[in-house]
C-alpha cells in the first residue's frame, strides 16, 4: 500500500470526493434511487448534521464509483449509451452530477496511471478496466467525461449493510464505531477486487529469485 496513503494529499482529496457525493445524494428528493441508492437511506443523510456528514466523509476510500469504467462503456458504442440500471435524478442535479463525475474519472485517470495500487483500491474493477483507463488518450477521456454521470453511483450501494451502518455509526457520534464501520469499508474494497487469473497468481506466489 502507498506508504502516506490514506493520509496527507490523498486522504483530503478522497474526503472531498466523498463529501461533494454526499451532498449530491442529499439532494437527489424522492426518487426511489439515486446514483443507486434508496429514498430512505438519503433521506436519512438529509437529515445529518454537518460533522455527522464529515464523519462519513472520512470514510478512507472512495464513496462513489463507475458501474462501468466510462471509456470502457464509451466504446461499446451510442446504442448501449443508456446503461441498464441507470436511475433519473432531478433536474437540478444535472450540471453538478456532470461536473463532478468529469473530475472524479480525471482523478482516477491519474490515479491509475500514477499508483496502481491505490486505483485498484479506489476503482474495484478487473485489471481489463483499470487496464484501459490508464491507456485511455486524454481526448478519449474527455469525450468519456461527457456522459460519465450514466454510470456514476453510490459505491457498495448494492451491499446489504454498508450504507446503513455508516448512516448508525455516524448518528450516534461514537468515534470507535465509527472508525469500525471505515475499516468494514476498506475490508469490502480489498475482498470485492476480481479475482486474479492463473497466470496472476503465478507470478504472485512465484518463490523470489536467489542471488
Amino acid at each position: 500500500m502507498t506508504g502516506k496513503w490514506p493520509e496527507t494529499r490523498l486522504g483530503t482529496e478522497i474526503y472531498g470526493f466523498n463529501r461533494e457525493f454526499l451532498e449530491l445524494l442529499r439532494e437527489g428528493g424522492l426518487q426511489p434511487l439515486v446514483f443507486g441508492l434508496e429514498a430512505s437511506l438519503r433521506q436519512r443523510l438529509a437529515s445529518l448534521s454537518p460533522s455527522q456528514l464529515d464523519s462519513i466523509a472520512s470514510t478512507p476510500c472512495l464513496l462513489a464509483s463507475f458501474r462501468v469504467l466510462p471509456p470502457a462503456r464509451s466504446a461499446r458504442g451510442v446504442a448501449e449509451s443508456s446503461a441498464a440500471g441507470a436511475a433519473p435524478f432531478p433536474a437540478a442535479l444535472a450540471e453538478p452530477a456532470r461536473l463532478f463525475a468529469a473530475s472524479l474519472l480525471a482523478w482516477l485517470w491519474h490515479a491509475a496511471r500514477e499508483d496502481r495500487l491505490l486505483a485498484v483500491l479506489c476503482i474495484g474493477p478487473g485489471l481489463h478496466d483499470l487496464d484501459g483507463l490508464s491507456g485511455a488518450a486524454f481526448g478519449e477521456l474527455q469525450r468519456a467525461a461527457v456522459t460519465a454521470t450514466e454510470c456514476l453511483e453510490a459505491r457498495f450501494c448494492r451491499h446489504p449493510r454498508l450504507w446503513p451502518d455508516l448512516l448508525r455509526a455516524a448518528s450516534s457520534g461514537d468515534a470507535q464505531l465509527m472508525a469500525a464501520t471505515h475499516l468494514s469499508a476498506v475490508q469490502l474494497t480489498l475482498v470485492q477486487r476480481v479475482p486474479l487469473s492463473g497466470t496472476q497468481r503465478d507470478k504472485l506466489h512465484r518463490p523470489p529469485t536467489k542471488h
